[in-house]
């Protein structure tokens, strides 16, 4: 599938993937930027905003977490040589369950990182759906700002459901089955593509910063009142939207299908920076992607979420499921919007956070799709369950 993004097909040899980059094409998406924009905002003002809007939120409630959690993960498995790579990949009971622990730290770090070891390690397929079905994305941070006890709950629902339903299934299928058959071409390579120091260095300098902002904004707090007299030009929200065109930027300078590679092989003369930036991009991209193309249904159709879950009554819980199948966290965030306003009942609430995938259904789908679309399906079982369950109780 991701033969034909750059619109032409790739040659068959893995080494070709390796080419030098073409250096200017990172620079050259930067520089085009301001035109485009400048023409969009006279041609369309609010559509203008929205994009902005969009690009700034994909970096803030997801970038700077998934840079802070692989961040975290490299330096224990490099710095302090805890081996996390290898302890995730053996075949051992406790995969399942570290998987689906991983899967429930809030954001989507966690489950992203278990997602590339499935592409390139050994982790079983009842891993892969186990860290799909504990964790909540971005929409965890929250609920548990706002309803902490709520959040233990389903956090707990969901990771013993991941854990279940991972055991079962690797029982019934085998720890091998669905398993990429690119493995083979996931060879160590000297040639691996480095990035601008430039973008690296800008990268870092958005980077902390942008924690902070996120992590704030996540808890409901203003960030913007941290510039004081400034905070009505609302400088966090163009600091969030400069992060993401950095690491779209990034992205564009790499060649298809590096970014798995890099992820199974780190070259030795990566740094841990390099290694952040480069994974962080490709993710924030596909998160980018997914945004804007929900964004863009809701600006051009008026679809409203909350009406419909109204209307549905005891189907309610299958629409909060079937939401959950829709990649990243924007429509998660959303139905736990709704829970916390009262619009739909806790059922609802816990039926999505189950079958939700969040941010890591991204690179699942590029990486390997039809594990994904699977993986996503079987996801779809205990939260129909615990959801009709919660519902049959009142909840």
């Amino acid at each position: 599938m991701v033969e034909w993004v750059l619109g032409k097909k790739l040659g068959p040899p893995a080494a070709n993937l390796f080419r030098p980059t073409p250096g200017k094409r990172d620079w050259l998406f930067v520089l085009s930027l301001p035109a485009a924009f400048s023409a969009l905002a006279m041609v369309d003002a609010a559509l203008f905003n929205l994009i902005v809007d969009v690009l700034a939120d994909a970096y803030l409630a997801v970038s700077v977490f998934v840079a802070l959690t692989l961040g975290g993960f490299y330096w224990l498995n490099r710095v302090l040589d805890a081996d996390i790579v290898q302890k995730l990949n053996s075949r051992s009971i406790w995969q399942v369950p570290c998987a689906a622990l991983l899967g429930g730290l809030p954001g989507c770090g966690g489950a992203i990182i278990v997602v590339t070891q499935y592409v390139n390690g050994s982790m079983s397929f009842g891993a892969l759906v186990a860290v799909l079905i504990s964790t909540m994305g971005d929409a965890a941070f929250l609920l548990l700002a706002r309803e902490p006890e709520t959040a233990l709950l389903v956090y707990g629902l969901s990771c013993l459901a991941g854990v279940v339903a991972g055991w079962v299934i690797n029982a019934i299928h085998g720890a091998d089955f669905l398993k990429p058959s690119n493995e083979k071409t996931l060879e160590p390579s000297p040639n691996i593509p480095r990035l601008s120091k430039h973008f690296v260095t800008l990268f870092t300098i958005l980077l902390a910063p942008g924690v902070v902002f996120g992590v704030m904004s996540a808890f409901t707090l203003d960030p913007n009142l941290l510039f004081g007299s400034l905070a009505s030009l609302d400088p966090v929200r163009w600091w969030g939207f400069a992060g993401a065109v950095v690491c779209a930027a990034i992205w564009i300078g790499q060649p298809v299908n590096s970014w798995s590679v890099r992820f199974g092989q780190h070259a030795p003369c990566e740094s841990i920076r390099e290694t952040m930036a480069a994974e962080t991009s490709f993710v924030t991209t596909w998160v980018i992607a997914g945004f804007l193309a929900y964004e863009l249904l809701v600006h051009f159709t008026g679809l409203n979420l909350g009406y419909y879950f109204l209307q549905l009554g005891a189907l309610a819980p299958l629409l909060a499921v079937l939401v959950g199948f829709v990649p990243g966290c924007g429509p998660q965030i959303l139905v736990t919007t709704l829970y916390l306003n009262g619009v739909v009942p806790l059922s609802c609430q816990l039926a999505n956070a189950i079958s939700n995938d969040g941010d890591a259904l991204f690179p699942a789908i590029a990486l390997t799709p039809k594990a994904a679309i699977v993986a996503t399906l079987y996801s779809a079982v205990p939260a129909l369950v615990l959801g009709y369950v919660a519902f049959s109780y009142g909840y």
